[in-house]
């Protein structure tokens, strides 16, 4: 598979897991709508880096992600500041003793809200982005 056709597979799949958002937040199932948030800007971030041409792109840290996004095209240093909470949504979660309670409990409609509002960031930055 091309580094460009790659990179198209895994923003679609950003753009579906963030469609997925709402219909979780409806749910109440916060902690969820958490973590995927992060994989909707980990999936996105990591599909620009491809269709620069990068590959084995081997981390979880939106900060990470962006910083090495920046090589490339220094708004993502901007966007990093907007969308790094999200890094530790990709543990907390999902792991029940990764907090002092289990994620399902811990999580709510506010952590949900702005996990959200990150993807959605993430995700309309990267489209611009790779598609200027």
């Amino acid at each position: 598979m091309k580094r460009d056709e790659e990179a198209q597979w895994w923003l679609r799949q950003a753009e579906a897991d963030f469609s997925a958002l709402h219909v979780l937040e409806e749910a109440k199932k916060f902690d969820l709508v958490c973590f995927l948030s992060q994989q909707v800007a980990e999936k996105a971030l990591k599909a620009y880096l491809m269709a620069q041409g990068e590959e084995f792109i081997v981390t979880h840290s939106i900060a990470r992600l962006c910083d090495l996004c920046s090589e490339y095209d220094k708004g993502f240093l901007a966007l990093k500041k907007e969308i790094k909470a999200l890094t530790p949504y990709y543990v907390e979660a999902r792991y029940p003793n990764a907090l002092e309670e289990v994620p399902a409990l811990y999580f709510d409609e506010e952590d949900a809200e702005g996990a959200i509002e990150m993807a959605r960031k993430a995700l309309e930055f990267v489209k611009r982005a790779m598609n200027p």
